[in-house]
């Protein structure tokens, strides 16, 4: 039981956050264009990782006390994590790295990222076709099994998450030779203009980037993402997440993007 001293379960761990530490402005405000790119890959990090931590320390009572359509939520719930991460990766691999490569002009220097990404993929595929199997009812909900599934390839997953923000920071190398903050800033808005150009995008999988962030991270030194206009925020809150608001249940964070408790823990 939670107390005083020992507080409820939340989505900090088990698998570690990434600090700010790296990637924060400087006391007087200023920050350098690859502590910026840095700075938001550290917010989308961290979302991933809230996420699991969510899916991880909510499995089991979900599985062992929750109703059928508790279930089939919290599965949709940790399906639309996979996916998420599975657009995040796409992304890279098909603009980012390779506009990274050749605005330094040196190929290859993304290889090992990409590398990474594969080395993590096959854990994350055997996860989805378990939650396939279960929402099609060949299998139970077993929250054990939901956490063996996430052990075998996070572990990978964490490091990669850490060692992406360094390669970022390694950028810094280059800062004279492209405007890095107004190429990342293009990059960010052309992400969001597609989201909401895709119905799935925008219902299924968006919500999860307020959902999983935490504004009140580190004294509040990443408040300000999602990086859209305030009209978007509304739009995407008041037409957007209700439409699985079911699913967004079983997140650390409301729809504004503040702490709350996980459900089931």
């Amino acid at each position: 039981m939670a107390t005083e001293t020992t507080p409820k379960v939340w989505a900090d761990g088990p698998y570690q956050l990434i600090t700010a530490d790296k990637s924060r402005p400087e006391p007087d405000g200023t920050q350098s264009a690859a502590k910026f790119m840095a700075a938001e890959m550290t917010i989308v990090h961290n979302c991933i990782l809230r996420g699991v931590n969510a899916i991880y320390n909510q499995a089991v009572n979900v599985a062992n006390k929750g109703t059928k359509k508790d279930k089939l939520d919290f599965v949709n719930f940790t399906a639309q994590w996979g996916d998420m991460i599975h657009e995040h990766h796409g992304m890279e691999e098909s603009t980012l790295f390779p506009q990274i490569e050749q605005m330094t002009g040196v190929p290859g220097l993304m290889a090992a990222n990409v590398h990474e990404h594969e080395q993590f993929h096959s854990g994350l595929s055997a996860l989805n076709a378990y939650l396939d199997k279960v929402k099609g009812e060949a299998e139970e909900l077993d929250g054990v099994k939901v956490r063996e599934l996430v052990d075998a390839f996070m572990p990978v997953l964490r490091d990669h998450l850490d060692n992406e923000i360094d390669t970022l920071l390694g950028l810094a190398e280059y800062e004279d030779k492209h405007d890095w903050k107004k190429w990342f800033e293009n990059i960010s808005a052309g992400i969001i203009k597609a989201v909401f150009s895709d119905s799935t995008l925008r219902n299924d999988i968006f919500p999860l980037t307020l959902v999983l962030h935490d504004k009140k991270f580190e004294q509040g030194v990443f408040k300000t993402f999602p990086p859209m206009p305030w009209v978007l925020h509304v739009a995407v809150r008041w037409l957007f997440m209700n439409t699985r608001k079911d699913w967004w249940r079983f997140a650390p964070c409301d729809f504004y993007s503040m702490p709350k408790e996980l459900p089931f823990v």
